[in-house]
């Protein structure tokens, strides 16, 4: 155990300084330009270059299609379409930085630049004010977990006899189990994967969708096991007061 956290340590530690020496490595806004497609898409924001081809494929496209970008100064288009998520935006693309934006061509370089993004920055609203369609299905999932633990619990402890009560709490005890394990920890570390994994972030499942729809499913599951434990988990608290 000692070994493996050792282990992890020098990855991460590894990592980190091969994120650094790769960043410091400057391109021309000329260099950006020419990475303008899907299959290669660099773009600069804020006076850094990334390399976001790997992000286009398991970009919901569908909401927002950012395609436009490549080859591009996103700074503004970037600042005023995320402000909801800045942070967290932010996050997640420094994650494909690849250098800096070497300063000998900004002067030659601030007016098309400025052009470009002001287009992109239109293009792309355009393309999410005509896209608002939500993937997501929020009704199916809470309906099927409903009538799945209910009507299971109407069995256990009302027509069977004698009652099974104890396998119902076990086999949504495991449940709930799965429901870490799969949709929150396993397919957090895929989407985590296939930023490095291409053959993941090739693959035609739709792991954001499933994720998010087996999320609401458990979640509901989870608050209905909550509710019909209260009584027990409110004497726990009262005798532990």
């Amino acid at each position: 155990m000692k070994t493996l956290g050792i282990t992890i340590l020098g990855i991460l530690i590894l990592g980190l300084t091969l994120h650094k020496v790769i960043a410091a490595t400057q391109y021309t806004s000329g260099e950006v330009a020419t990475h303008d497609t899907s299959t290669s898409c660099w773009v600069t924001y804020d006076g850094a270059v990334y390399d976001i081809t790997t992000y286009l494929n398991i970009h919901n496209q569908r909401y927002s299609n950012i395609t436009s970008w490549c080859g591009t100064d996103i700074t503004q288009s970037f600042d005023n379409e995320r402000k909801h998520l800045s942070t967290t935006t932010k996050n997640l693309l420094e994650t494909f930085r690849i250098g800096t934006l070497s300063t000998t061509a900004t002067t030659t370089t601030s007016t098309p630049t400025t052009n470009t993004t002001t287009s992109d920055s239109t293009q792309t609203t355009e393309t999410i004010s005509t896209s608002k369609n939500n993937p997501y299905n929020i009704l199916i999932p809470v309906l099927i977990a409903t009538i799945l633990y209910w009507g299971h619990y109407i069995f256990a402890f009302k027509i069977s006899n004698p009652p099974k009560g104890k396998f119902f709490n076990a086999f949504w005890n495991t449940m709930l189990l799965l429901s870490f394990l799969i949709p929150t920890l396993g397919f957090g570390i895929i989407m985590i994967l296939q930023y490095q994994v291409p053959s993941l972030a090739n693959s035609s499942f739709n792991f954001l969708y499933w994720h998010v729809e087996l999320s609401l499913f458990m979640g509901t599951v989870g608050l209905f096991h909550f509710l019909k434990r209260i009584k027990i988990y409110w004497a726990q608290i009262k005798k532990n007061a």
